[in-house]
Parts: C-alpha cells; sequence; structure tokens
C-alpha cells in the first residue's frame, strides 16, 4: 500500500525470536504491548500482527510501543529482550521506571502482508524463502539485494512479502487466546529440531558447493555489490541523539515524524525568504519547530531514492561531526528532512569571497579545527559503521558550521554502503558527485571506496588553505567555450618544487587569512597533497589523516618542526 498520507496505517507482522526460550504467547502479548489474539507461535518464536502507521509519502511504515524500563536495563539488552526488532538510542540513558517510546520496524505493500525478520544466524536467502514460501526473487526485489550477491548478516532487517494469512503455516500453536500455552513433549521438539538442522545442513552445504564453483570461475573479477538503499525496505536503525536541540522534541526515542502541516507552518508556507540553501536534491528552508530552529530540506517525492538513502544513513549513525537528523514528513508530492540548525551555514560561504556574504574570513585555528572535525566524521563513517560508508559528495558547501564554528558534514543522498572490508570498494552504476572533487579512479573505472572520500577531503584542505572553490572559470576567449582552472592542479604545481616552496605556497594563500602559522599550513598543504595523490593506494586513510592533523596541531602548540607529514 502505498503511503499518501501520514495518518495511512495497514496490519503488518512482526517475527519475534526471543532471546530467551521458552516465552509464551501471553508474556509475548505483554511485552509488546497487544492482545494475546494477535500473538501466534513458530517453532522458534512467535508472530506478532500490529498496526503500522505511515512513515512518509512512500511504502514505509513504523509502529510504537510503549515499554517501563526495567532495573539492569541497557539498550544492548532491550534490543535482545525484542529480538533485535527495536531500535537503540546508546547515549539515552535509562532509569529504572522511566517509560519510553520505541520503535519497531515494520512494511506494507498492496496485496501483501509483509513480516518483519531479524536474520537469524545461519539463514540464507533460500532457507528464508523456504521458511516463508516465498520465492527468492520477491525476497530480494523488496530488500534491495542485488541478484550477484546473497549476503546477509545476522541482525539485518528484512521484510518478507507473504499473501494475507499466507504465513498460517508459521504457526504451530494458537489454540488458546488466553496465552496459555498446552506444551509440547520434549520429544516432538528434537525430532523438529532435528528435521529442521539436518535440512539446514544439506541446503548450506549445498549452497557453499555452488558459490565455490562459482568463485573458481570467477575469481579474477570484482564482485559488485549493490548497495544503494533505495528501497523502502531499507532497514531504518537507531541512531543517537546527541546532547543538542533535538533532545528537547517530546518524541519518541528515534527521529520524529513531523505532520506536513506543521512543517508548512515552520517556514511560513515555505517563504523565499526563509530558504537558506540549496542541497543536491532539494531546497533548504530554516524553521521554527516547536520553539526550535531547525533546516528543512525540501525534496520532490521523485527522489525517494535520495531520501530513503539519506534517511537510512542518517539514522543509524552518530557522531558529533555529522549532521544531526531530527525528524522527516511529507505532503503535496515533497518529502521532508529535518536537520539540526547550523547557525553559521555552509563553510564555503566562509572560504569563497565571505565579506559578500556578510561573514569574516576565518582564522588559521579555525580552519585547522575544521578540518579536524571533517576528518573525524569521515573517519567515524568509513571505519565504525557497518555497512561502511563512502559519502561520495563531500565538498565545503556539504560542510556546516553551528555556532562554534564546528564542522558537521551533510547530504547523505549520494552515499554508497560497502559490505565488504573498505579496502576492496564497489562499482558504481553510474558517477554521481561535483566536478572538482572526484577521483581519477571513480570518473576512469567507477570504483567505489572510502578514498574517493579521500581524495575529496584533499580538496577541502586546499580550500581552506588558498580560499578558493575547487574549479575556477577562467575569462572566456570568445569562442563560447568556457575552461575552468583547477585548484588541485594549482597546488601541485605549487609544491612540485621542494627548493622554496613555502615562499611559492604563500602566493597562492587566501589573501583574507593575514596570519597563520606557516609550518603548520605548509604540513597542511603536503597533506592535501597526499590525499589527491594519483594512485588510490597511495592515499592516507581517514584514520592516519586524524593522527597527522594531531601531530600538526602538537606541533603549534610546541613550536616543533620536526614532524614530517608523510610519515604516518
Amino acid at each position: 500500500m502505498s503511503c499518501s498520507t501520514l495518518s495511512s496505517s495497514c496490519d503488518a507482522v512482526l517475527y519475534y525470536v526471543p532471546a530467551e526460550q521458552p516465552k509464551s504467547i501471553k508474556e509475548t502479548a505483554t511485552l509488546f504491548g497487544v492482545p494475546a489474539n494477535v500473538v501466534g507461535r513458530t517453532y522458534n518464536g512467535f508472530l506478532v500482527t500490529v498496526t503500522c502507521s505511515c512513515l512518509a509519502d512512500h511504502q514505509a511504515f513504523i509502529w510504537h510501543t510503549n515499554y517501563k524500563v526495567q532495573t539492569g536495563d541497557t539498550w544492548k539488552l532491550l534490543s535482545e529482550k525484542f529480538g533485535l526488532l527495536v531500535v537503540e538510542r546508546q547515549d539515552k540513558q535509562l532509569l529504572a521506571s522511566m517509560h519510553v517510546t520505541l520503535d519497531i520496524l515494520c512494511g506494507c505493500l498492496t496485496g501483501f502482508e509483509l513480516v518483519t525478520y531479524s536474520i537469524q544466524p545461519g539463514d540464507t536467502l533460500y532457507t528464508i524463502s523456504l521458511k516463508f514460501e516465498v520465492g527468492i526473487d520477491e525476497i530480494r526485489k523488496l530488500n534491495n539485494v542485488s541478484n550477484g550477491s546473497s549476503l546477509i548478516h545476522a541482525g539485518d532487517t528484512f521484510f518478507i512479502p507473504t499473501l494475507v494469512n499466507g504465513i498460517s503455516h508459521l504457526i504451530v500453536h494458537n489454540e488458546e487466546s488466553n496465552g496459555n500455552i498446552e506444551k509440547r513433549s520434549s520429544k516432538q521438539k528434537n525430532h523438529l529440531v532435528l528435521i529442521i538442522s539436518l535440512a539446514a545442513g544439506v541446503i548450506f552445504v549445498s549452497i557453499l558447493t555452488v558459490f565455490w564453483v562459482y568463485h573458481e570461475k570467477r575469481k579474477r573479477q570484482e564482485k559488485k555489490f549493490h548497495s544503494e538503499n533505495t528501497s523502502f525496505t531499507d532497514k531504518l536503525s537507531s541512531r543517537d541523539s546527541r546532547q543538542s536541540p533535538s533532545s528537547s522534541f517530546p518524541s519518541s526515542i528515534r527521529a520524529t515524524v513531523f505532520p506536513y502541516s506543521e512543517v508548512c507552518e515552520a517556514t511560513s508556507n515555505f517563504d523565499v525568504s526563509e530558504k537558506v540553501g540549496q542541497g543536491s536534491y532539494g531546497c533548504v528552508y530554516r524553521g521554527n519547530l516547536r520553539g526550535l530552529d531547525v533546516a528543512i530540506k525540501q525534496m520532490k517525492n521523485t527522489k525517494s531514492k535520495e531520501f530513503f538513502a539519506e534517511l537510512n544513513v542518517l539514522c543509524k549513525v552518530y557522531h558529533n561531526n555529522l549532521v544531526e537528523l531530527i525528524g522527516y514528513s511529507a505532503g503535496a508530492e515533497s518529502l521532508f528532512l529535518v536537520y539540526e540548525f547550523a547557525e553559521n551555514g555552509a563553510l564555503s560561504e566562509h572560504l569563497h569571497n565571505p565579506s559578500a556574504k556578510g561573514h569574516k574570513p576565518l582564522p588559521w585555528h579555525t580552519r585547522l579545527e575544521i578540518a579536524i572535525d571533517v576528518a573525524k566524521g569521515l573517519e567515524y563513517i568509513h571505519s565504525h559503521v557497518k555497512p561502511f560508508c563512502v559519502h561520495r559528495d563531500v565538498k565545503t558547501s556539504n560542510i556546516l558550521l553551528d555556532s562554534n564554528y564546528r564542522a558537521k558534514i551533510s547530504d547523505f543522498g549520494l552515499v554508497k554502503l560497502l559490505e565488504q572490508s573498505p579496502e576492496v570498494g564497489a562499482a558504481a552504476s553510474k558517477i554521481v558527485g561535483t566536478f572538482g572533487y572526484l577521483s581519477p579512479e571513480y570518473v576512469r573505472d567507477g570504483c567505489v571506496s572510502p578514498k574517493c572520500d579521500v581524495y575529496a577531503y584533499g580538496v577541502v584542505l586546499m580550500e581552506l588553505i588558498t580560499g578558493q572553490p575547487a574549479l575556477s572559470k577562467l575569462p572566456s576567449d570568445g569562442s563560447g567555450y568556457t575552461e575552468h582552472h583547477s585548484l588541485v592542479d594549482l597546488m601541485l604545481s605549487t609544491l612540485e618544487s621542494w627548493q622554496d616552496r613555502m615562499n611559492k605556497l604563500s602566493q597562492i594563500v587566501d589573501p583574507n587569512l593575514t596570519h597563520y602559522h606557516k609550518d603548520s599550513l605548509l604540513k597542511m598543504a603536503l597533506l592535501s597533497k597526499d590525499c589527491v595523490n594519483e594512485d588510490w593506494k597511495q592515499r592516507p586513510n581517514m584514520s592516519q589523516v586524524c593522527l597527522c592533523l594531531s601531530h600538526i596541531v602538537g606541533s603549534m602548540k610546541t613550536g616543533s618542526a620536526v614532524f614530517d607529514p608523510y610519515n604516518y
């Protein structure tokens, strides 16, 4: 069923596998806060029928339940208690007896009853299709798993399309609506477990054999992982709310769903005077929601791919240097993402002719702090989240500055998720991003890896040093063809010779930067050169960049000039 309004709803099913067996129907109903007659027992868990509410103007829904925190509860224990179906907020303190509203992922689709299923250890697409009597292709399509990949992980949330009442074969006992379950004998249980174990073993060995043959035939070809996360069934994982304005919202534990009318009112019906920017896929407005200043990105509903890509990432990552998602909304053929408001706007406005935009030039120490902030944000998404993320559109206009000029990376609409090691990368179906920031191997071969972001980050460093944009238009020669001047070419030619390099570098330093620490500026310039190395394998990773920058800051404090930025 397609969501037309935020009030849309439908019936869906949660496949709940308790961490500790056995549980009764009555206990399960009490935990989820539902009547016992909507709970059915399966061989290893329970089916819980719930009513999902519409998340946005497309096929995506969530279900809320209230929970009273018990003594000793942690987010990890809470997630396990709900069978890994509930989202988490690790920085939200849980106090005994407090009531929290939990979000549980679910889905709706016309003509089908969707089952929310948390992948169990040992599951494969084949065993899941057998369990639910659904074709593998339907599962792949609904969960955006490419035909060339069967890679799934325990704990991932999948949506299984079944016909209405098409999962009755999974019910093994549902005789007593009052929750008192007739006990099955140990012999029956052991017999069932034995059959299932043997079947799973045979299937697993068969799959291993098939993949071994496939690997031998294709071992010299790079495996392509499809990670675009464009489906409405993408897992909207939890994300922590740091101590920021959003913590004041009387919302559930995760991002808030705002009524369309409230978004209209917050932006004065999207008055042009409230427009503060233009993202890759929509206009950005300043608004006031429930007494707090926010940034609201408006996207056409035809851009649902980018909407859900950004929503998917920002709902599951948390870092001080990533822009915080507060909520989302939909209406009037538009989708909306609501972020924390960055009082000082985009970094580009402070570097490229800042006085014309009413800004004072950024001092050197602030530029260095911004470089560190961005490096930490990228290092986090490259190394500390699963799947690994490649932003693919790192640039100064996507780096926002808060009231203290701390940098936050924004605009995750083009993000690419990597299932495998970030060093392996993936292939892109098309080239996206911004010219001037695109790495050579990405433009040439479509190869996506974190080193693409490292290249773009190197360009950002060059902008911090020179105040120039990544690409500048050259004066027209009257031919009608516009040529561009590359900042990367300018910096590389400046640093080409080791003789008198500081004097040459000083000639291209931002003229607004009247005072700066020469040694640290030179080291940052050399670091930027490393980041844009033609050979992506020779570029540092973002962990090495962070280490390099910490040494640069340390050398400023101690006056040391010994540190070599090439020695990571």
